[in-house]
């Protein structure tokens, strides 16, 4: 029987999402969370699951590290 998209989600977490929280259990600021998982590779989805966030949120964060980035 195939079990259902709802059943696969609610499974342990993807071994991805498990190297993710990893990398930031130490950092505090949301937006250093944002740039070291964006850095790793991580899609907006994923960092905010892992985040606890909107992916809306990570996409302004995400926007505001790149302008930030070149100023300097």
């Amino acid at each position: 029987m195939a079990k259902s998209k709802q059943e696969l989600e609610s499974a342990l977490p993807s071994l991805a999402l498990v190297f993710g929280y990893i990398a930031i259990k130490e950092l505090q600021d949301p937006k250093d969370r944002v740039d070291v998982l964006s850095r790793l590779g991580y899609g907006y989805k994923e960092i905010a699951k892992i985040c606890n966030l909107s992916e809306g949120t990570v996409a302004v964060m995400k926007t505001k590290l790149k302008k930030t980035k070149r100023r300097k």
